[in-house]
């Protein structure tokens, strides 16, 4: 091939390179990290992802430093100084900036790749920054949201206890049933509870303890309608709200259609582990008679199918026996430990 042509194309190439970089808010940039050095190259989609002019290409490590929101910026550096101090050949990193084109706060997912020698020293780090502001801004509303119904989820439930315990003190012979019905509803608000927790620093749980919990709301002081047994293997925090939802709606059906709707059905839940699965099953006895699989199948259900594939990575079935209902979900272990 002529070197013209070669380089007609290597051109063709680079513009093509920017225009996908502008067009995904990409910033490509390199650090010579070599014997401390952190002398920095930014590319012209860097500078406007970050509000830069265009002699800001070499900036110096102290200037992108200054850029970090103040409330980050020692977590940030702090991360990139270990990093570049381990072994590590991955760094990554979210956290905000203060453009100085227009005082802006931005959002930042920084991805890199560290290079290094035989001996493992630093000596350079390529990678890509990418605005990520909309996400999460999203997300925040999101969660501004969740925040928001679950403060009136929580007046709701309130209201109702109140009501049943002023209902209860003109029937004096009513109190102890009213005492057991509001302990009901409390129970029942803290499991709806877990499933609107967004809180990414609740504490790690347990599965058996947490379907225990969840549970609570249909299980009177004698009459224990919902059991538990198996393998209490570790729930992370992301896992359990799709946990909570799933068991959250089968519950809820079986006390609409299930065995819970008839005075003597029972449910029984178990958890067993075999070579990195969990297999979690619900178990439905003593309901009404099965006919055939339901037809159609409520938004509920579908939140559910969705929460358990895309959060769980779980294999979900559900059997349709004449004695009751058993679904039973299969879940890496790693991904319900995340």
């Amino acid at each position: 091939m002529p070197l013209n042509e070669a380089l007609r194309q290597l051109r063709s190439r680079e513009a093509e390179l920017a225009r996908v970089q502008r067009i995904g808010q990409i910033g490509g940039l390199e650090v010579d990290l070599w014997e401390g050095a952190f002398r920095n190259t930014r590319s012209p989609e860097y500078l406007a992802v970050h509000g830069l002019p265009a002699e800001a290409a070499n900036e110096t490590h102290e200037e992108w430093v200054a850029r970090i929101h103040p409330d980050d910026r020692d977590r940030v550096v702090d991360h990139f100084q270990q990093s570049v101090r381990s072994p590590a050949t991955d760094y990554e990193a979210e956290y905000r900036i203060i453009r100085p084109s227009d005082g802006e706060v931005r959002w930042i997912l920084a991805k890199a790749e560290i290079q290094r020698d035989e001996l493992g020293r630093p000596l350079k780090l390529v990678g890509a920054h990418i605005d990520i502001t909309a996400r999460r801004q999203a997300e925040e509303q999101r969660e501004l949201i969740a925040r928001e119904l679950q403060h009136r989820i929580s007046n709701v439930f309130t209201v109702i206890g109140s009501l049943i315990t002023m209902s209860a003190r003109a029937e004096p012979s009513a109190r102890k049933f009213a005492a057991d019905i509001v302990a009901r509803i409390g129970a029942l608000y803290r499991a709806h509870s877990i499933v609107l927790d967004g809180n990414a620093d609740r504490p790690a749980d347990h599965l058996c303890d947490l379907i225990a919990r969840l549970i609570e709301p249909y299980n009177a002081e004698l009459d224990q309608r919902i059991s538990t047994q198996g393998d209490n293997v570790a729930v992370g925090r992301s896992s359990t709200t799709a946990v909570a939802l799933v068991i959250h709606e089968l519950a809820t059906n079986a006390v609409k259609y299930g065995a819970l709707s008839t005075p003597h059905g029972t449910v029984q839940i178990d958890a067993a582990t075999a070579a990195g699965t969990v297999r979690l099953t619900w178990r439905e006895v003593g309901g009404p008679p099965i006919g055939e699989m339901p037809g159609r199948r409520g938004f509920g259900s579908l939140l559910v199918d969705r929460a358990a594939k895309s959060q769980l990575g779980a294999e979900m079935t559900f059997d349709w026996r004449s004695s009751g209902l058993v679904v039973t979900l299969e879940i890496p272990i790693a991904r319900l430990e995340k």
